[in-house]
């Protein structure tokens, strides 16, 4: 019975242990579904800059043709200035 105290001691340190390992355990789980959050946020913006980076390059793509029209126009207008006006220079 002389080692009583020693054994009361132990299951204290081990109930202790088994306590704080439990409580950052649920602090642990708060914060990995705070991350998750956060990351599927993350994932939503990235899928909305994608969508819109789509946009912009079909817009880019639009425009591009249009100044090669409007390019082509310029250099027939070009021409027929030329020849209007004689070829003089």
């Amino acid at each position: 019975m002389g080692n009583l105290p020693y054994y009361v001691s132990a299951l204290a340190l081990i109930f202790s242990v088994y306590q704080f390992i439990k409580s950052n355990t649920k602090a642990d789980a708060s914060q990995i579904t705070t991350v998750l959050i956060k990351l599927e946020n993350i994932s939503e913006g990235i899928a909305e800059i994608k969508a819109d980076l789509k946009s912009v390059k079909a817009e880019v793509q639009d425009l591009r043709e249009r100044i090669a029209k409007v390019e082509a126009s310029a250099a027939s207008a070009h021409k027929r200035l030329d020849q209007a006006i004689g070829g003089r220079e």
